[in-house]
């Protein structure tokens, strides 16, 4: 018997994200006026109303209480989870307190850390840079297909898992950035080394607190700490049950964390702030699993 997460954590860490996310966007209606991105994909809509009726087919064909109207359910639950995620990233890019960037550059001078001379070493090797790019870059199709993966496969106890990790950590990393923002290391260093994209996250941070709509969705949005690092580690969790393609992504998505520093996304510190935040969930995860009563085979 293996412990799972039930559902009542993962709808009180949910309804806790979309409580303080209202919160946020009504003191920004009443109070900052700022304008921000819509971070929910494109044509919603259609695929909200295209998981209906799969699921509608799901249940006619297989029945309303079988593995395969089940996992039509699990594709609806990925969404939902997934929706919450957008909406407090909306909420959270109207923080009304300045970056604290220039604090991070002036700790990590004092540590030696040179982050102009990391990207000046990565450049200077074109094809370790250009593997480097294209393993970063590989993140969103990882959060993409490999729980799409394990509900095909019908690992939802995983997923419970991976689900209240991305829900806490979205939790506890929003509510740093909220009150103490970052725009990452292309705003406040000069070198043109930095990518359009990379400069994008401070150009939007700037355009949205000057009251103008941002001009792009490129780029990132929050520095420290690193979601990079927190779910490029979480895609490696998802696979934690077949052990060959678990180590391979962890290979692979050690050198994307690796990426982070080396390519000028992320200060050194974000590294270790997304590190921190993970473990913290992790703690948390195995505490509310020692209160779930109801173990799972699955």
């Amino acid at each position: 018997m293996v412990r799972t997460i039930s559902h009542n954590c993962l709808t009180l860490v949910s309804g806790f994200i979309l409580t303080l996310s209202l919160l946020a966007l009504i003191f920004n209606h009443f109070h900052s006026h700022y304008l921000g991105n819509n971070y929910f994909p494109d044509n919603m809509l259609l695929l909200i109303s295209i998981l209906i009726v799969f699921n509608l087919g799901l249940r006619i064909y297989y029945g309303p209480k079988t593995e395969g109207s089940r996992k039509g359910m699990e594709l609806v639950f990925f969404v939902l989870i997934m929706s919450v995620v957008a909406i407090a990233t909306i909420a959270v890019q109207f923080t009304p307190f300045p970056p604290i960037d220039h604090h991070i550059l002036q700790w990590e001078h004092s540590l030696h850390i040179d982050m102009p001379a990391l990207m000046l070493w990565t450049q200077q090797h074109p094809y370790f840079k250009y593997v480097l790019q294209c393993i970063y870059d590989s993140l969103p199709y990882q959060m993409s297909i490999l729980p799409l993966l394990l509900i095909a496969a019908g690992k939802f106890s995983v997923l419970r898992d991976y689900y209240f990790l991305l829900l806490t950590t979205v939790l506890w990393g929003f509510l740093f950035y909220y009150f103490f923002p970052t725009t990452a290391p292309a705003s406040v260093i000069l070198s043109p080394l930095f990518t359009p994209e990379q400069i994008a996250t401070g150009s939007k941070f700037l355009e949205i607190h000057n009251h103008l709509i941002p001009s792009t969705r490129e780029g990132g949005l929050i520095a420290l700490p690193s979601f990079h690092v927190i779910w490029a580690l979480l895609c490696v969790y998802l696979l934690k049950d077949w052990w060959l393609p678990c180590l391979m992504l962890l290979v692979v998505n050690l050198f994307l964390i690796a990426s982070c520093v080396l390519l000028g996304w992320h200060y050194v510190i974000d590294v270790v702030g997304g590190l921190v935040i993970l473990f913290m969930g992790w703690c948390l995860l195995n505490y509310c699993k020692k209160l779930n009563k109801n173990p799972t085979t699955i």
